[in-house]
C-alpha cells in the first residue's frame, strides 16, 4: 500500500485504498471506541460489528474523503497484525475551495502531541494538493484538546458553541 504524506511519526493512507482488501473495513473502524467517539456525531459513536464495517464505511465515503493515520512503518506488519487500532482518521469533504474537516486520535495516543501532528500534516497535504483556501473545523466546545490541537495549527474561532452545537473553527490558507 502507497503511504499518501508523512509526518516525522506518522504515515498517512488513503481509507479507499486500504479497503480494496475489505477485511481491512474492521481494522480501521476498531479505532471508534467510546472515549475515541463522544464527540462525534451519533451515527460515529458506537462501532459497526465486523459484519458491516465495510458498508459503515462506504456509506461514509460517499460524503467524504478519510486519511487512515498509523506510527510510522507500521504499515510493513499487515494490518491484521497490527495489536492496536489506527493511530487517527482525518475526515474532510471539499466543496470548491473550501473543505469541511473532522479528526480524531485514539485513546490510547491522546496527550502526545498526535493531535496537532495528525492536523498540521493534513493541512499541508490540503495546501500542496488541492485547490482548498478555507478549511472549517467544527469541534464540541468541551473538547479541549481538540481546540488546543486546532488553535496551535492557526485555527480562529469562528461562533462559540454550547451544549446542544459545536463551536466553529476556521483557518486560510
Amino acid at each position: 500500500m502507497k503511504t499518501l504524506f508523512t509526518t516525522p511519526r506518522l504515515d498517512f493512507f488513503c481509507c479507499n485504498e486500504l479497503l480494496l482488501k475489505p477485511s481491512n473495513a474492521n481494522f480501521i473502524t476498531r479505532i471508534l471506541t467510546t472515549n475515541t467517539a463522544t464527540f462525534l456525531p451519533d451515527d460515529w459513536q458506537t462501532k459497526p460489528d465486523s459484519n458491516e464495517a465495510l458498508h459503515w464505511l462506504k456509506e461514509r465515503l460517499i460524503q467524504s474523503d478519510i486519511f487512515v493515520a498509523l506510527p510510522r512503518n507500521e504499515l510493513s506488519k499487515t494490518l491484521q497484525a497490527l495489536r492496536s487500532p489506527p493511530l487517527g482518521l482525518f475526515i474532510m469533504h471539499i466543496e470548491q475551495d473550501t473543505a469541511h474537516i473532522g479528526y480524531l486520535i485514539h485513546e490510547q495516543f491522546w496527550h502526545q502531541g498526535y493531535g496537532t501532528e495528525l492536523l498540521a500534516g493534513s493541512i499541508d497535504y490540503l495546501r500542496d494538493n488541492t485547490l482548498v483556501k478555507t478549511i472549517y473545523a467544527g469541534v464540541d466546545p468541551n473538547n479541549v484538546g481538540s481546540i488546543r490541537a486546532l488553535e496551535k495549527c492557526s485555527f480562529t474561532q469562528e461562533s462559540l458553541g454550547n451544549k446542544d452545537t459545536n463551536a466553529f473553527y476556521k483557518l486560510q490558507l
